[in-house]
């Protein structure tokens, strides 16, 4: 990985060659760097990949790398693809929450699991790893199983609770909420260092990190290390179950059967019909009718799209997978499922740049912060305060948004249109993976 500041400035250029936001940009920069990392005093000796194109599978990723696990036979070296692949890959769950005194509170979930944890527990079997989990109620306990990993060299994955980590700058509303995986790669007199999805690795204090692992109750301070390549695994074996699993997931989705509704190819034919469908109220024309409830849909999805995963809401990253599984498994369809799923991208990052282009200043001045937060974990030395700020300027926004009925009605109109194609895009690529 490059420095911090040499990624963003590669990333600024790229943006001023091609035009592309910072996400877009990013990604083909991230993807192509190959330079270690400057040593951080503390950090494990050998470590030295930060981050990744996405959140949760960026540090499995240079886990695995680490650790010294050979990549699967048939592939030249561990990637992200790879990685997220076998995670489960693409996925999709629709949802919308409207509580008192807030706007409505929009949630994409664009992966296979919705849930961080149980999206990377699925990959943790399909790696050819054997993993030491380690779980308990006793923050002390946790502390000392952590240092006992580190004192071997070994980096640890950690779920914690992504409200809690000071350097995301979320409010007190968000705390307890979500699991985020973290890989915790090193010590020093007043911390630890964090892998995550920036460019450079992230220090907290002992009492930041306890506090991240203990709010999330879930987890139970749950820590995952790499002991070494499983004997007698069987890859192929599981990239077929990665693949099958993710087209599955379209038809059963792996929530309980009361959501179905709203999760694979009936929550977006479901979330489709919402969008222009004016005598639901449930129907976009109605939830996020105009001004800051049209702000807050709206800005919600171009973040689901473009801030929280590899851009096109990962599907790329997904053919590059199936390419690589395609050549594995000598299985020729997937390599025209990967066509649908590079096709359903370009569909993804359409539906953002209707967002981010429409015709009203405060809508694209919050899209604009949605990439800046991006941006923000890649700069040196960031933190809560400069994190929180672009969290209050993005509701700012929200209250000077002045996109009429009419106009939302008109983009709604359009954003159906894309996901219709979405829609067609994925199915085409998830029958080519069933054949």
């Amino acid at each position: 990985m490059t420095t911090q500041r040499e990624l963003k400035q590669l990333v600024r250029e790229r943006m001023a060659r091609t035009g592309e936001r910072y996400a877009a940009a990013r990604a083909h920069v991230v993807a192509r760097a190959t330079a270690p990392a400057p040593r951080y005093p503390g950090v494990l000796a050998g470590y030295d990949r930060f981050g990744g194109l996405q959140a949760n599978t960026a540090p499995l990723l240079n886990v695995l790398r680490h650790a010294g696990i050979p990549a699967p036979a048939g592939a030249a070296a561990w990637s992200e693809a790879i990685v997220s692949g076998l995670c489960g890959g693409p996925g999709f769950l629709y949802a919308v929450f409207e509580y008192r005194g807030y706007p409505p509170m929009l949630t994409l979930a664009l992966q296979s699991r919705s849930m961080a944890d149980q999206y990377v527990a699925e990959g943790l079997g399909r790696v050819g790893v054997e993993w030491t989990t380690s779980e308990t109620t006793s923050a002390k306990a946790a502390r000392a199983a952590l240092d006992d990993a580190l004192a071997t060299g070994r980096a640890a994955l950690g779920v914690v609770d992504l409200g809690s980590l000071p350097y995301y700058g979320l409010p007190k509303e968000y705390v307890g909420g979500a699991p985020h995986l973290v890989a915790v790669v090193g010590r020093d007199d007043t911390g630890y260092w964090l892998d995550d999805r920036g460019g450079a690795p992230r220090h907290l204090s002992f009492d930041q990190l306890a506090t991240a692992r203990a709010r999330y109750r879930k987890s139970r301070h749950r820590l995952i290390t790499a002991v070494g390549p499983a004997a007698g695994f069987d890859s192929a074996a599981a990239w077929r179950a990665a693949v099958a699993d993710t087209a599955r997931c379209y038809h059963e989705p792996a929530v309980p059967k009361s959501f179905w509704g709203n999760c694979g190819f009936a929550g977006l034919r479901k979330w489709r019909d919402l969008l222009t469908d004016r005598r639901d109220a449930k129907g976009w024309p109605n939830v996020f009718a105009e001004g800051p409830r049209a702000y807050a849909g709206l800005y919600r999805t171009y973040e689901c799209i473009e801030a929280g995963l590899a851009p096109g809401a990962g599907r790329g990253l997904y053919a590059e997978f199936l390419e690589a599984a395609a050549a594995f498994l000598g299985a020729e369809a997937l390599v025209g499922a990967a066509a649908w799923w590079r096709e359903s991208a370009g569909h993804w990052s359409a539906l953002a740049a209707l967002i981010s282009g429409a015709d009203d200043e405060a809508l694209r001045a919050g899209c604009d912060l949605a990439d800046r937060r991006v941006e923000l974990g890649d700069a040196a030395g960031a933190g809560s305060a400069e994190a929180q700020a672009l969290w209050r300027e993005r509701h700012e926004w929200g209250g000077r948004c002045r996109l009429g009925a009419g106009a939302a009605a008109a983009l709604y109109e359009r954003m159906a249109e894309r996901v219709g194609a979405i829609i067609a895009a994925e199915e085409a690529a998830v029958a080519a993976m069933s054949g």
